[in-house]
């Protein structure tokens, strides 16, 4: 099926289910890690703030990456020559949370693979086929039986079973080695987190153990690294080149170790061979303004650095030259390493004056933090609260339509964890609490609703369909376009990279529910599976309107409803 035709059937998919006319949805893909597991606070770096940085101009990055709407960064961390100079987390999240890493995975499958080949039981030039005979036919395609491990570690496999194909297959390695090839192994570039989940795969079926336990007996054990979680695919092997949850000092870690060759403070990991192999340009990237080339998993920079680099702005920069190493997290509309996130990384890292500042700045972190509470609007209090929402509160509303879910679609999209909808809502305040009550499909859920300036978010846990999530929750009054009073709740995801935006508007006898989410699912889909790919499909095209296409993804993507109060 091609990647048109696979784009459309998720979309049609999700419509049908939330039009409740077919229960189609993409397989589920089970076995993702349902519970929430905090992020360990220990930091093995030292922070004596001896480096010689200037610690004004990090603030100055830093406070650029957060405030800007587009890049979104909710965490950032520093070191230089292995020493931890920063570490800034936006409020409302905290050091106490992990979050999703996208592809900033796929580097760490290449080190895992660097492992199983010091240990002899793989090599680079080993053919996929031949660790998995079983999945061989006769009329498995000329370019699938030669594809290396070499081809899947720099994405030149050609092979177009991706992404999107797997949210309908079961058996993932099969259908890769049964998948078609676009070009000869080595000839093309053809990004796909598929390649990682096969050498993942390979690990597993070569050491007879799970990828994690192997990962935790060389490597994340070594470090230090305990709480790090890692979904899987149908059949229970780690997906690889997605689904893991790093804390921003695990991401340095990784970083630490490439910047010192596989040597994790004075313990030889990895062969230093390999991290040089793994950094060395295989493919080059021309008309790319920050990339010049791939290497095993890991991006290679122009200005010499090495990046690993997830969906919406997660990154680990690695310069060797300056003995820097950079995380970032974020909720931005990022996509690929070419975003303003990396540029800025890129423009502060190659000013000299920034490594040569000996001053110490001992509260700059305080003082960073009172600035973001300062540029927060400062919430109403309870009173007024009341005296607006008074005839509103305590009435149940019941929504006909799809209202959206309080998981934002993009990750129900990740986790296969769709919703049909919020059936109905109540708005409650009592003793200063804000409390929005919600029936969602199968589950209840309750949303404490920080509002005032001292405690302007609650930290929650809620459950969605048998999956933990962390969030933190504010609300405030505002007036639209119009002069409207409307209440705004955010659903902060903390450990993912989507987030739940709700307007509620009051009628006499209603109110109107409008949803969004950050980033912009709508951009996703136009920048990721490309406009072609979701709007002018054969079967759009010809049996259905545009202006029909338009309002079906509207009402998925931002619904706009009335919901009366029940009897």
């Amino acid at each position: 099926m091609s990647e048109k035709a696979l784009g459309s059937k998720l979309i049609n998919s999700i419509w049908k289910y939330i039009s409740e006319k077919q229960n189609e949805l993409p397989l589920y893909h089970g076995n993702d890690v349902s519970e929430f597991i905090p992020a360990s606070t220990e930091c093995c770096f030292s922070t004596k703030k001896r480096a010689k940085i200037n610690y004004n101009e990090i603030i100055n990055l830093v406070s650029r990456l957060f405030e800007h709407n587009n890049t979104a960064v909710s965490g950032m961390a520093f070191l230089l020559d292995g020493e931890l100079v920063g570490e800034y987390h936006k409020v409302p999240y905290t050091k106490e949370y992990r979050h999703v890493s996208y592809s900033v995975s796929k580097t760490i499958v290449a080190l895992g693979f660097g492992i199983a080949v010091s240990k002899g039981f793989i090599s680079v030039d080993t053919r996929l086929t031949s660790i998995f005979p079983e999945q061989k036919r006769i009329f498995t395609k000329a370019n699938m039986k030669n594809i290396t491990f070499k081809h899947l570690l720099t994405m030149t496999a050609g092979v177009t079973f991706d992404e999107m194909s797997s949210y309908f297959s079961f058996d993932w390695r099969k259908d890769f080695v049964s998948g078609d090839v676009m070009s000869s192994p080595g000839e093309e570039f053809y990004y796909n987190s598929l390649n990682s989940y096969m050498i993942v795969a390979a690990i597993c079926k070569v050491t007879g153990v799970s990828f994690m336990d192997f990962m935790k007996e060389h490597l994340f054990s070594p470090m230090g690294i305990t709480d790090i979680t890692w979904d899987r695919c149908p059949m229970g092997v780690e997906r690889g080149g997605w689904g893991m949850k790093l804390s921003l000092i695990d991401m340095l870690k990784f970083g630490q170790l490439i910047l010192d060759e596989g040597n994790w403070q004075g313990i030889q990991l990895l062969e230093s061979e390999w991290i040089r192999e793994l950094t060395t340009c295989h493919v080059e990237l021309k008309d790319r303004k920050i990339i010049y080339g791939y290497g095993y998993s890991i991006w290679l920079l122009r200005d010499g650095a090495f990046l690993m680099n997830g969906l919406f702005g997660q990154n680990v920069y690695i310069n060797p030259d300056k003995r820097l190493v950079i995380a970032t997290i974020s909720s931005g509309e990022e996509l690929f390493p070419d975003g303003e996130i990396v540029e800025s990384i890129c423009k502060f890292a190659s000013i000299d004056n920034n490594f040569f500042y000996n001053k110490q700045r001992y509260f700059l972190a305080d003082r960073f933090k009172n600035k973001l509470h300062r540029i927060m609007d400062k919430t109403l209090k309870e009173e007024y609260f009341r005296k607006v929402l008074g005839l509103y509160l305590g009435n149940k509303y019941i929504f006909s339509e799809y209202a959206s879910g309080v998981l934002p679609l993009l990750t129900q999209i990740v986790y296969s964890n769709f919703s049909s909808g919020i059936e109905s809502l109540k708005i409650e305040l009592s003793n200063n609490d804000l409390t929005l009550i919600i029936k969602d499909t199968d589950d209840d859920i309750t949303l404490n609703v920080g509002f005032s300036y001292k405690e302007p978010y609650k930290y929650q846990i809620i459950n969605i369909k048998g999956k933990d999530f962390p969030v933190a929750v504010s609300g405030k009054l505002a007036l639209d376009e119009n002069g409207r009073v409307f209440l705004k709740i955010e659903v902060i995801y903390l450990e993912e990279a989507s987030d739940r935006v709700f307007r509620i508007f009051f009628q006499k006898d209603s109110i109107r529910f409008k949803a969004y989410e950050t980033p912009s699912i709508k951009n996703f889909i136009s920048k990721f599976v490309k406009d072609d790919y979701v709007w002018r499909t054969r079967v759009f095209k010809n049996y259905i309107p545009s202006d029909y296409l338009d309002y079906k993804m509207n009402k998925i993507l931002q619904p706009d409803v009335i919901g009366y109060i029940d009897d």
